[in-house]
């Protein structure tokens, strides 16, 4: 009756999310039934013995342990039905004269039960931190698996006592063994939402980047919670929120279905990011234009751009009226553009278009090659030669001056008047009349060479057929 009463009322709504992961609220109190039909917590299974001697271990009756082994009707080590022994009951009720008494008297410290469960275990779950430390320092494993492959630490994570885990951790606990569904002690505290946990597993070391079997990473845990703190740390930690699960899921779209706050966080990270990228893309560019030798200061890459495409659009359109005015001008202007043809463009693409480009500025023409050839042949020969015997006799003149010793020097120089003598004196004289001479008789032929020249060049315009 109640069964079919709770199928009735206890229906199930669509999942919004994979797995209905992120839905309802983030508090953890809701579910998807009209009524809370939660199991039994894992913890509050009983534990009874079933043998005198265990009930006094139980108990807690040291004298009754000691009678009971002195009749030598149970051994210390004896397990019952379920494969416990007086260990397991002594941690798990907290007696600690007890432990320090069966590991006196040489109790297996890492017995396994029915479930494969440890006395350390027992310790942990009865947040026997006293207990747990004894252990540990008579050897104790602490990385021993259960039937469901959870070791001592999660179990720790499981009763949400950070002093334990500190000191399994101590002892060489293992913060990255998984269970059978692939939970990292760190994926666990996420996924019962012990936030406190999993800050403390995370300062310890815990890696961030964990995922369980269906890949669902610890910022999507932490998107199903909603708590702010741990999306803080974990995106300060550069974990990878566009991480798909095998449903094709990542956490800003779980938290967009789900209405969780930190939709916002996840958001301005992700807007942080593309600033960053656009900055060094944006100091890239400027460093490319720079190194072409523009200089824009501290202009922006916007007006940079907009600068240069109007610089281009006024060269174009100066180039196009250029070419307009060139094909409407007269035929001189039209002489001065050369066409470079395409054989000659270095790019493929342009090989059909020709560029019109201005000719340099070439030295005149000469009109007439054979009248100045003609004028060159009657110039007197023995003129010419006269000018340059004269320029080597004034190249190679040399003075001759008497040295200290009383011997004939030569030099290019004329020497200094304190120290001439005579003759010296009479040879410079005797040298500058004949330069003299010289400049004059050069003035004069180029004189008659000019007036030559111009009555030759006169008749020929006056009678063209001398020339031919």
């Amino acid at each position: 009756m109640f069964s079919t009463l709770r199928k009735f009322f206890c229906f199930k709504k669509e999942p919004k999310t994979p797995l209905g992961f992120c839905d309802g609220p983030s508090s953890g109190k809701g579910s998807l039934c009209c009524c809370d039909c939660g199991t039994e917590d894992r913890y509050q299974q009983p534990y009874d013995p079933e043998n005198k001697f265990h009930e006094a271990v139980c108990q807690g009756r040291i004298k009754v342990v000691l009678k009971l082994l002195s009749k030598k009707k149970f051994d210390i080590n004896d397990k019952d039905k379920r494969g416990r022994t007086a260990l397991h009951f002594a941690c798990f009720y907290g007696h600690l004269h007890l432990v320090y008494f069966l590991l006196h008297n040489e109790c297996d410290v890492n017995e396994l039960d029915d479930q494969k469960s440890t006395p350390l275990m027992k310790a942990v779950q009865s947040w026997e931190t006293k207990i747990v430390s004894v252990l540990l320092d008579n050897e104790a494993n602490p990385n021993i698996k259960d039937s469901k492959g959870e070791t001592a630490l999660h179990h720790a994570v499981y009763v949400d006592r950070p002093d334990i885990v500190t000191i399994l951790l101590k002892f060489g606990g293992n913060i990255e063994e998984t269970t059978k569904d692939g939970f990292t002690p760190l994926l666990l505290a996420l996924r019962e939402r012990k936030l406190l946990m999993s800050e403390h597993l995370i300062a310890h070391g815990a890696n961030v980047y964990a995922c369980d079997d269906f890949r669902r990473t610890t910022l999507m845990y932490a998107v199903k919670w909603d708590s702010e703190d741990i999306v803080e740390i974990l995106l300060k930690k550069d974990i990878d929120y566009s991480l798909k699960d095998i449903f094709g899921w990542n956490a800003l779209q779980y938290a967009t279905a789900g209405k969780r706050k930190v939709r916002s966080i996840i958001l301005e990270y992700e807007d942080s990011l593309f600033s960053s990228q656009h900055s060094v893309f944006v100091g890239n560019q400027l460093g490319d234009i720079s190194q072409s030798g523009y200089d824009f200061k501290s202009e922006s890459l916007i007006s940079v751009c907009s600068r240069t495409g109007e610089a281009n659009f006024e060269t174009q359109e100066a180039s196009r009226k250029a070419t307009h005015s060139s094909s409407i001008g007269n035929d001189t202007e039209k002489n001065e553009i050369n066409q470079v043809w395409a054989d000659k463009c270095p790019h493929p693409e342009l090989r059909d278009y020709s560029h019109p480009i201005s000719k340099p500025k070439s030295e005149p023409q000469q009109s007439e090659p054979d009248l100045y050839e003609e004028l060159k042949e009657e110039i007197p020969k023995s003129k010419l030669e006269n000018e340059r015997n004269f320029d080597k006799s004034a190249e190679n003149q040399e003075f001759s001056v008497s040295g200290a010793n009383g011997q004939q020097e030569t030099s290019m120089e004329a020497p200094h008047s304190s120290n001439m003598n005579n003759d010296a004196e009479e040879n410079v004289v005797r040298h500058l009349e004949k330069k003299t001479v010289m400049e004059d008789q050069k003035q004069t032929s180029e004189e008659e060479q000019k007036q030559h020249s111009g009555g030759k060049t006169k008749r020929s315009f006056d009678n063209p057929a001398t020339i031919a």
